[in-house]
């Protein structure tokens, strides 16, 4: 006797539920999360005014640097080390020791002290105030979310805030910008994953340009941005 094919069901199908945490993730490092994080521009403004950024592949030649060789690239270290040591309050420390200028110090406390208000607030957590990249990592740990997955966002919202900089700034159109942006997609994904296993003594910053233009705009009269 032929036995009949089992007839499919909706449960064979159906895709694999999506994680609420990657969700969570996506919320605290969107656009909209309030971090004030519209109010900087990490140094682009300088960069745009002297003329070192001109169009889209300036800018992006620009933010390729800062993944690989400047703030990214420490952020994503002082975010990972956040997440696994003890005392996350020891790694705000040495964070704030490697920051360059007034400036970017003032840009990483407030848009840290503002993401750690709301998301203590809504995720009842008691975080201290600390930068950015360390409360995140600290915050992704409570929260129980993937820290690999939270550095490479990490590290796209990044550039996505400092090509709406640029947007605003006028050199680049939006197209041009969500351009740029998905050209540094896989870049953001390869330093996530150089910076495995990395720690303190593994943070340097080679991006001088970025850093000159951040301490530059301490001076600089008039501007829109307030790094």
């Amino acid at each position: 006797m032929v036995m009949a094919a089992p007839i499919p069901t909706i449960m064979d199908t159906r895709p694999m539920p999506i994680d609420a945490r990657l969700l969570t993730l996506t919320q605290w490092l969107a656009p909209g999360f309030p971090t004030g994080a519209f109010a900087y521009s990490h140094g682009i403004e300088t960069a745009i005014h002297d003329g070192w950024i001109a169009d889209a592949d300036g800018l992006e030649a620009w933010l390729r640097d800062c993944l690989t060789d400047g703030t990214g690239r420490a952020d994503a270290i002082w975010l990972r080390l956040a997440h696994v040591v003890d005392d996350p309050l020891e790694i705000d420390a040495k964070a704030r020791a490697f920051t360059l200028g007034h400036e970017r110090l003032r840009e990483a406390e407030r848009q840290g002290s503002a993401f750690v208000a709301t998301v203590n607030a809504i995720w009842n957590l008691a975080l201290p105030d600390m930068l950015l990249a360390v409360a995140v990592g600290r915050a992704a740990r409570l929260a129980g979310l993937d820290i690999d997955a939270t550095v490479a966002l990490y590290l796209q919202a990044f550039v996505a805030n400092l090509t709406s900089a640029a947007i605003r700034l006028s050199p680049v159109g939006q197209t041009a910008g969500q351009r740029v942006i998905l050209h540094l997609q896989d870049l953001c994904l390869q330093v996530a994953d150089q910076t495995r296993g990395a720690d303190a003594d593994d943070v340097f910053g080679n991006a001088f340009l970025s850093d000159i233009a951040a301490m530059r705009h301490e001076t600089l009269e008039p501007r829109l941005f307030q790094s």
